[in-house]
């Protein structure tokens, strides 16, 4: 088998050295073909370490040049010319030694020096050096590289609301249920706003305010309904307090939202209360402020009809 392999490399030689011009050297004819290889691999949705060849590419290759190499060949070559621990050929290493000193066996490997870089190409499956170490080391037999890639990536992972459970109406006092005109129940439970489906036990989310809402009012079509919310900050520091007007049949939209800013420096602190008009027109707000200011409003356009200050007392019988 040995002097058939030196047969097998004097033919690889000599034919190359007939390909070979002024232009292109014979180590460049070869490795060129190899690289075709990869390509064809890579084409085939093969997975192909850089710059390394299995028996079959080394085969095939070589087969491109009217060169018939049994399988039994090939593993001779890869064994006298160096192999990785994966058994594959490091190419541009064969070309080399096969080309320049026919006698000579590669006892190397490609070499990596230091670890795998987060988010870098990580498909190297040679020798690997570091500092710390007098011998290389190798990885596992079944690493494969694309997998180190995607774990250098953030999850895609997160919550999402199903259901929620509870029903506020020891703290919201105020007007916090009713049935819409489908034969659905709208209520708000902290931040959001929920529709509940009696027939299959499910529930739509709107999800349009940052902070508790305090208080709901029903369109006379019992469709649209209006929310008012807390403001991020009590103190006023943060976020004023708003109202958001939304559909029951499309909780992922809101169709208009009003914001109170601080006026004078006193901050709305939250909506109080919320009231359609008759024809569905205007709504009626009263804000948390020490004056408890009462604001008219034609909420589809978010026009300010008039504002005035409320009743800072008992309420009127």
């Amino acid at each position: 088998m040995l002097q058939h392999s030196h047969e097998l490399e004097a033919l690889m030689r000599a034919t190359l050295g007939a390909l070979a011009s002024f232009n292109e050297d014979e180590k460049m004819i070869l490795t060129r073909q190899f690289s075709k290889e990869e390509e064809r691999s890579l084409a085939r949705g093969e997975y192909s370490p850089p710059g390394l060849l299995s028996t079959d590419q080394f085969r095939h290759a070589f087969k491109k040049f009217s060169i018939r190499v049994t399988e039994e060949q090939a593993h001779a070559l890869f064994i006298k010319f160096g192999h990785d621990s994966q058994g594959l050929l490091p190419y541009h290493m064969f070309a080399t030694k096969l080309l320049s000193s026919p006698a000579r066996l590669l006892a190397l490997e490609p070499e990596q020096k230091g670890a795998y870089k987060a988010g870098r190409d990580a498909s190297f499956r040679g020798k690997i050096t570091y500092r710390y170490c007098r011998k290389p080391v190798f990885p596992p037999s079944t690493w494969d590289g694309s997998l180190a890639l995607r774990s250098a990536r953030k999850p895609k992972a997160g919550l999402q609301l199903e259901f929620v459970y509870g029903y506020a109406g020891k703290d919201n006092t105020a007007s916090n249920l009713f049935w819409t005109c489908d034969g659905r129940i709208v209520f708000y439970l902290a931040a959001v706003g929920i529709v509940y489906n009696p027939d299959n036990h499910t529930q739509a989310f709107f999800q349009g305010h940052d902070d508790d809402i305090r208080c709901m009012a029903i369109h006379p079509d019992r469709y649209i309904v209006a929310t008012g919310q807390v403001a991020s900050a009590l103190d006023g520091s943060a976020d004023a307090p708003y109202l958001c007007v939304w559909d029951t049949r499309d909780v992922s939209a809101c169709i208009t939202r009003i914001r109170f800013p601080a006026d004078g420096g006193q901050s709305s602190r939250f909506v109080v209360a919320l009231a359609f008009s008759g024809d569905g027109e205007r709504l009626v707000v009263v804000t948390g402020d020490n004056r408890h200011t009462t604001y008219i409003y034609h909420w589809r356009s978010r026009t300010l009809i008039h504002s005035d200050a409320g009743h800072t007392g008992q309420p009127p019988c």
